[in-house]
């Protein structure tokens, strides 16, 4: 008996008209189809019952294709959830294929749809520890086979799973945008594991956390560079490119150079955090104040411009504020800067946090 997965149905009644021509309401082909897969087992069903429900009604089954790939639908995704594929299970869908008469390009279609879903869900829970076993490799293979979905397919679908577990085992793992030397390995073993690779993006995400780890936990390492440096002042840093903007009460000019700029926003970052911006701040009125040069040593922030060379101490600094086009550096006296850089703002507030 099949009622677990079918329910017989009344038929529909005769019209008038149809009761004075002696017809039958067509659907009921259908109605009576589904009632005898609701009463008997799939094996024991026979060409000769569908042909005989045709004969009855004047007509062809597969004029009701919707229908036939439905009820096909329907037994497949009752097979899957019920983990009955292998063994009797297969046998009663090929039967119930056979049955039906399906084209070859519908068979696919549904066991796609349906057989990509359950075989995801099966990779979800194979994986669930960060590791795939054997048993659980040949178990996979056996539904791929059983659903009838192709190897590619398959890949597509283990690789796309594995990323998204390596993704939130990263997000699990920075939650406070630092990755340690020991979750590092937790994470790399998960990676050998699974045997997919990080994307470039997940990659750059696991660098800059790690490195955020280091600057404020191993010892920091100096570089050697040509600007002149005070006795016992060593360099940790060296930026290039960076322009130097100040905020101004006015828009007047005194000359073409003063290079005005208007509502300005920059992205914020938070370097406590791995979720990404989304705070901006506006600066009303910013005037460019010099391009040139940055150095960052264990006493002061040097600014090697075009115009002129401006250091300072770094006791004399309150806070820095980080975004993703620059940083912003609020001293205890003297206007704000504004440094614009293309890269490493991050890594220079927290060198400046680390240094203080």
């Amino acid at each position: 008996m099949m009622s677990a997965v079918f329910e017989t149905r009344r038929l529909i009644a005769q019209s008038f008209m149809q009761r004075l021509l002696g017809q039958q309401p067509v659907e009921n082909a259908v109605i009576e189809l589904n009632n005898l897969l609701a009463t008997q087992s799939i094996l024991t069903i026979k060409l000769t019952d569908l042909a005989a429900i045709e004969q009855r009604y004047g007509l062809a089954l597969s004029k009701f294709m919707l229908n036939l790939e439905e009820f096909y639908a329907v037994y497949f995704n009752y097979q899957l959830t019920n983990q009955l594929l292998l063994g009797d299970g297969l046998a009663e869908l090929n039967h119930l294929r056979t049955l039906l008469q399906l084209p070859c390009q519908s068979v696919e279609m549904i066991h796609n749809r349906i057989g990509e879903n359950a075989y995801r869900q099966r990779v979800e829970k194979a994986i669930v520890y960060g590791q795939i076993t054997a048993v659980d490799k040949a178990a996979l293979l056996d539904l791929q086979v059983a659903i009838s979905i192709s190897s590619e397919l398959a890949e597509t679908i283990f690789g796309d799973v594995c990323r998204a577990h390596l993704n939130r085992l990263i997000k699990q793992l920075s939650a406070n945008a630092r990755i340690t030397p020991d979750e590092e390995q937790q994470l790399y073993r998960t990676v050998k594991n699974l045997g997919v690779q990080l994307s470039a993006e997940a990659e750059q995400e696991v660098e800059r956390f790690k490195r955020y780890w280091a600057i404020e936990n191993k010892p920091l390492i100096a570089i050697e560079v040509a600007t002149a440096l005070q006795k016992s002042e060593v360099c940790y840093l060296h930026a290039k490119g960076i322009q130097w903007y100040e905020e101004r009460a006015t828009s007047r000019r005194n000359n073409y150079y003063d290079h005005y700029e208007f509502d300005r926003s920059f992205d914020l970052l938070d370097l406590q955090s791995n979720s990404s911006p989304t705070q901006r701040e506006t600066f009303p009125i910013i005037k460019r104040i010099n391009v040139g040069e940055l150095y960052l040593t264990n006493k002061r922030l040097i600014f090697e411009g075009t115009e002129k060379v401006t250091s300072v101490k770094l006791n004399t600094i309150n806070t820095a504020k980080v975004y993703k086009q620059g940083i912003s550096i609020n001293k205890l006296t003297g206007k704000d800067m504004l440094l614009l850089m293309n890269r490493d703002a991050d890594v220079l507030a927290l060198l400046i946090q680390r240094l203080q």
